[in-house]
């Protein structure tokens, strides 16, 4: 059963997936309002695109940063982030086929139709993705509301005349890029950010005490 967010304050313990593995994190308390998607941004190492060819989710920056200090604690490992957190709904890559028949505009319409800025999301676990040398961090998540907003786009291309084929709205793997050694690796690059790439489970404790 799905366990849901609530206004209470909340402590999410951070342990190594493996039982075996010498990894583990400190725990981390913050509130719902921490997690509820909004746009917040703190210092990037590394210059963000200005022009916006995908469709996300934007999630408050500070609970993110949390996990990515301990990631890179217990990691040993000093990444690369944009000082910003957010879910992609809609990829660059994907948008390179769907742009042939509807525009980022209309895309962004239909999300706001679908109330996509109150979406409602999950954490599962803290992954990790790695080609060779290169290695990105990321927290898993799973939202209902992000695959039909999906579904919906699929259904707006299709009506415009682009081939169902084009654009699998179930092909997703919804996640929060903490950050990267050298750049952020992608399904493109045979990296899937679903819970089988967990290093670090995130389970939601008992609300913490004043």
């Amino acid at each position: 059963m799905r366990r849901t967010f609530h206004l209470a304050l909340i402590s999410l313990s951070l342990t190594a997936c493996a039982t075996s593995s010498p990894y583990k994190l400190s725990s981390l308390s913050y509130s719902e309002e921490e997690l509820k998607p909004k746009a917040t941004r703190g210092i990037a190492s590394v210059e963000h695109k200005k022009e916006k060819s995908y469709l996300s989710l934007d999630l408050p920056y500070a609970a993110f940063e949390k996990m990515r200090v301990d990631v890179e604690k217990n990691q040993n490992v000093q990444l690369q982030h944009r000082g910003e957190a957010h879910i992609t709904v809609i990829s660059p890559v994907e948008f390179t086929k769907l742009k042939k028949k509807i525009s980022m505009k209309e895309i962004n319409a239909l999300a706001e139709r679908m109330d996509m800025n109150k979406s409602s999301y999950h954490l599962l676990c803290v992954g990790k993705g790695a080609v060779n040398e290169d290695a990105t961090y990321y927290a898993v998540v799973e939202s209902d509301r992000l695959f039909q907003i999906r579904k919906a786009v699929h259904v707006l291309y299709t009506q415009k005349g682009g081939k169902a084929e084009d654009f699998n709205p179930d092909l997703y793997y919804p996640h929060v890029t903490l950050g990267f050694t050298k750049k952020d690796l992608h399904l493109e690059d045979g990296v899937i950010k679903d819970a089988s790439s967990c290093i670090y489970s995130l389970r939601p404790s008992e609300s913490a005490k004043n």
